[in-house]
């Protein structure tokens, strides 16, 4: 796929997104190996689970960019990127970059001095706010609106520049995992020019917000963040719950995902070690028959998610982490935790080949 037609769909689907329609394109997950990684809830381990996902990602690239049938490496690189479109507080991308760059102790994967000789890895924030709150807050707080088209826009942007960036690399596509902001539901940024139905405000003059917000910055709309991607069409990879009360968080984000039309092809759970049996409500759910009484006592009928038909492979359970304040330097180099999210991540690559070649 040459770059320019990279560049013409993404704005095809910038477009859709900005037109709000109701039918996700997917042409993006097509194009690229992309993921969109969804959190169940606000500090169920997102920005961890990504984190491992793209120290997986990178051994198995460098492993073929390496390997000894490979001609010539530099000519058959993948290329691994992170993207982190709203960040309030802190800086995940920050965390996943000290995360990544452990070495990788795995007997199947490969080390990370290889990671150098052919596989390019970035990672970047695309909009940053100071304040540790909800987007929707911190950019009224701080008086920095950014509007659901302008986020769309900017993430075409740098997907697109994704691909010309590596066009030099032959026909192996780049990699990339966008991690969403809190919950499947948690609010975006919000900005005036937020003003489509679907958008949230509180158009009351007489609102009281009890922070140090401008009255007029309440009128400013935002959308969630499952209504913020749904249009680009990207597939989504969903982080749930481990902890007491996990098992109907995560299938109320799971469902509010289905109803929009995304293709969850993944369940990530770091285990809370409570023995609640989280993954084991989640895979049983996931064997359940797709037809069943909808609402108001009728029947529907959904398309099956990729992560249904096989719930014991791609629902994963991690083990617990480590108390804090101990670093996560050997949960994430132990063996355990390495070949469960290598298998994890050769099966998504197996669905993204499959509807790539169809």
């Amino acid at each position: 796929v040459t770059a320019g037609l990279v560049r013409s769909r993404l704005a095809a689907a910038a477009a859709a997104a900005a037109a709000a329609t109701n039918s996700p394109s997917s042409s993006l997950s097509k194009i690229l190996r992309t993921h969109l990684v969804f959190g169940a809830n606000t500090d169920v381990g997102k920005t961890v689970v990504t984190a491992g996902l793209v120290r997986s990602r990178l051994a198995a690239a460098a492993a073929t960019a390496n390997s000894p049938s490979s001609s010539s490496p530099q000519k058959h690189r993948d290329a691994v990127h992170y993207i982190k479109p709203l960040q309030c507080g802190g800086s995940d991308e920050a965390w996943v970059r000290r995360h990544v760059e452990l070495p990788v102790l795995s007997s199947s994967s490969s080390s990370l001095s290889s990671f150098q000789k052919g596989v390019s890895y970035s990672a970047r924030t695309l909009y940053r706010w100071e304040m540790a709150a909800s987007p929707h807050l911190a950019s009224r707080v701080e008086r920095m609106p950014v509007s659901d088209d302008e986020v769309i826009a900017t993430l075409s942007t740098a997907l697109s520049s994704l691909v010309e960036d590596n066009a030099n690399v032959g026909d192996v596509k780049p990699s990339i995992l966008i991690e969403t902001a809190g919950g499947v539901l948690s609010p975006s940024s919000a900005s005036p020019k937020n003003i489509l139905p679907r958008h949230s405000r509180d158009s009351s003059s007489t609102a009281s917000h009890g922070s140090n917000t401008d009255d007029d910055s309440l009128s400013w709309g935002w959308s969630t963040q499952a209504d913020l991607y749904q249009n680009l069409g990207i597939p989504a990879i969903l982080v749930g719950d481990g902890r007491l009360g996990g098992i109907s968080c995560t299938l109320s984000a799971l469902e509010s995902l289905q109803i929009r039309g995304y293709d969850v092809q993944g369940i990530v759970v770091v285990d809370d070690g409570g023995g609640y049996g989280n993954v084991a409500a989640l895979r049983e759910y996931a064997s359940r028959s797709t037809t069943g009484a909808g609402a108001g006592g009728g029947s529907e009928q959904r398309q099956r998610n990729a992560f249904e038909n096989d719930p014991n492979e791609s629902i994963l359970s991690l083990p617990p982490l480590p108390p804090e304040p101990e670093p996560l330097d050997g949960w994430y180099q132990s063996h355990e935790v390495e070949e469960k999210l290598e298998a994890f991540e050769t099966r998504l690559e197996m669905l993204w080949r499959e509807e790539e070649e169809y």
